[in-house]
């Protein structure tokens, strides 16, 4: 990779972001481009490999599933135009719309989605979320390793006909389908180029736009795609997506016209940034839940009275109000309020006042081995950034008044993920978001698996009674199972819910379209900028 001084970085965006204004404002005929911030640079844009809100956004823009979602986060047909389910509610025929093209040129039918279910349940694939789609036939089998490939209940009937086998009905499937790693993916290209597939002039993709340009740390460039199903409703012609870390960074970029879109908003300066962006600022609840990473496989974070004591001892109303100023929503349970159809099992504990959390803390660290006289300790992770800090130093100082000392480890965001995954942590900042409106995304991170949960956490009763309400035909009664499946998760303390996020976006007036909605999901090419 071919390494560039800071200095010409930003010589480098400055005078794209120059000629990118200029688009904008450029006559009728000449393109309009869209300028996008998104929170870091993606660390991939292979679709069974990326994770992170980074990435997401550009790979619904680039490729597209069997289902996609509309402009307002609902689901909608993608490359299926229709679906049908048999009687046993376990058959799934998906039927795609005609002369479907890649972004080469070349036909897409049903044969690359058999090949691309295929290589997301490969075990050496590796894809992040191939456990999202366990409901399908064989997909845990072949994914751990032990069911052939060719088991897997996904078949090309013919060139537009895929079906689709489940192990036991699941009506949430076509929540799950539009997951980023249920999209299409070359075959051509990645058997061409392997690991190289995704660079630009090598990526071939579906969606309504196509990868142009990459400058690591600096710009993402794609263009629309002429061989998009859709490519006449898409208004956009380019969109440039700018990584900004840095909320303070992001929100100057914005103010300076840099951004048409920052996803980054300053929590310090909230309050201003309401009053002065009233109809710029975009707030929604988010599918995700930020939260406390507890290792299980170290000690003393298997007992379930220090995880507890632990939980006791965090004023969630603190973080919430003072700290992070109203963007997010005190959290108890891991699957976060704006799921739909699911009553969250709130404990007990979060109505109680704080001093009397307090002394039950301190006691069950003393029936723990732990007082005075030997003081609990333990190390935290979080990932780089000003208010994660100041979040990290509050809890340092709440759990200080139970008798408790904790050591905090600066990280980058992608140190934070690969530790918590290779389980070389004791407490970590954690936060998990979801692509698609279920709870199951969030109950899976708490059940045991063939590789390891990321906090090392199993309970069998649990397990079972995840699946089992995973597995029911009704919609309501598979959510209230799920519902009690949590409650007896959480009971154990398995990690420590913190907070559900507020989406604050900042939209400008130019950009038309935009509908808030808890996905997140804006995809492009719903998008229009005027001038």
């Amino acid at each position: 990779m071919l390494l560039r001084s800071p200095s010409r970085v930003r010589l480098a965006a400055r005078a794209l972001l120059a000629a990118v204004v200029l688009s904008v404002a450029a006559p009728a005929g000449w393109a309009v481009t869209l300028n996008r911030g998104i929170g870091n640079d993606p660390d991939s844009l292979d679709p069974h490999k990326a994770i992170g809100t980074s990435s997401s956004i550009l790979i619904y823009d680039l490729f597209e599933g069997l289902v996609t979602v509309d402009a307002r986060g609902q689901i909608a047909p993608g490359a299926a135009s229709e679906w049908k389910v048999d009687a046993t509610q376990k058959v799934y025929t998906f039927t795609l719309r005609p002369n479907l093209k890649w972004s080469d040129g070349r036909p897409l039918t049903a044969a690359d989605f058999e090949y691309s279910f295929r290589r997301l349940m490969l075990p050496e694939t590796a894809a992040r979320y191939a456990s999202f789609l366990y409901p399908i036939r064989n997909a845990r089998a072949v994914n751990t390793g032990k069911a052939p490939v060719e088991s897997l209940g996904v078949k090309a009937v013919d060139a537009r006909t895929l079906r689709v086998e489940l192990e036991t009905p699941a009506p949430q499937l076509t929540e799950l389908l539009t997951s980023v790693g249920a999209v299409a993916v070359p075959r051509q290209a990645i058997e061409a180029h392997g690991r190289e597939w995704t660079r630009p002039g090598k990526i071939v993709s579906n969606g309504a736009y196509a990868l142009a340009e990459v400058s690591p740390q600096t710009f993402i460039k794609a263009r629309k795609n002429p061989h998009f199903h859709a490519a006449s409703d898409v208004a956009i012609d380019e969109v440039v997506y700018f990584p900004v870390e840095d909320e303070g960074t992001s929100f100057k970029r914005y103010q300076a016209g840099e951004l048409q879109v920052a996803v980054k908003v300053p929590t310090d300066k909230i309050e201003a940034v309401r009053r002065q962006y009233a109809g710029q600022l975009r707030s929604s609840p988010g599918l995700g839940t930020t939260m406390l990473m507890l290792n299980h496989k170290r000690k003393p974070f298997d007992d379930p009275r220090v995880r507890r004591a632990l939980a006791l001892a965090i004023d969630r109303g603190v973080l919430t109000d003072r700290i992070l100023r109203g963007t997010a929503q005190p959290a108890y349970t891991v699957v976060p309020g704006s799921v739909s159809r699911y009553e969250r099992p709130i404990p007990a504990y979060a109505a109680a006042p704080m001093p009397a959390r307090q002394a039950e803390a301190r006691k069950l660290l003393a029936e723990a081995g732990y007082g005075d006289g030997k003081p609990f300790r333990f190390t935290m992770q979080y990932f780089t950034e000003a208010k994660t800090r100041t979040l990290a130093v509050a809890m340092v100082s709440m759990w200080r008044a139970v008798g408790v000392q904790c050591e905090l480890v600066n990280k980058d965001l992608g140190s934070v993920i690969s530790s918590v995954r290779a389980g070389n942590y004791e407490v970590s900042l954690y936060a998990w978001f979801s692509s698609f409106d279920d709870p199951s995304t969030f109950l899976d991170i708490l059940t045991t698996k063939a590789r390891g949960s990321l906090s090392g956490y199993s309970n069998p009763a649990f397990d079972q009674a995840f699946a089992a309400g995973n597995g029911l035909a009704s919609s309501d009664e598979r959510s209230a199972a799920l519902a009690r499946a949590e409650a007896l998760a959480m009971a154990d303390v398995p990690v420590i819910p913190l907070f559900t996020g507020i989406n604050q976006r900042l939209v400008s007036s130019k950009v038309q379209g935009w509908v808030d909605n808890p996905r997140g999901a804006n995809l492009t090419r719903y998008l229009s900028v005027r001038g």
